[in-house]
């Protein structure tokens, strides 16, 4: 049952995902990653080679462009909530007998 008593212990608030530099910093890593794969694409010998560093490349920018999404939706969220709070901030304002 949840209590309503306002000494309850809470789980501490994590940052949001737009605001910590974790994800970023795995994109840039993954698009590296995606690069070098590439890179082993062209430097490739054989027809069996081949086909792994393409598949390897492929799975590394599949990587960046899922956390692409990951960041870009919650930076999206990130800034209608702000947005909502300002509105709801408005909308409780003071009366102005309109």
């Amino acid at each position: 049952m949840i209590s309503n008593d306002p000494r309850a212990p809470w789980l501490p608030r994590v940052p949001h995902p737009a605001d910590s530099s974790t994800l970023p910093i795995y994109m840039a890593i993954f698009f590296v990653l995606g690069l070098v794969g590439f890179a082993a694409h062209g430097l490739a010998d054989g027809g069996e080679a081949l086909v792994i560093a393409s598949i390897v490349s492929g799975v590394f920018f599949t990587c960046f462009l899922i956390l692409f999404a990951i960041y870009w939706t919650g930076y999206l969220l990130k800034g209608h909530a702000i947005w909502q709070a300002e509105r709801q901030a408005e909308s409780d304002g003071p009366s102005t007998g309109q």
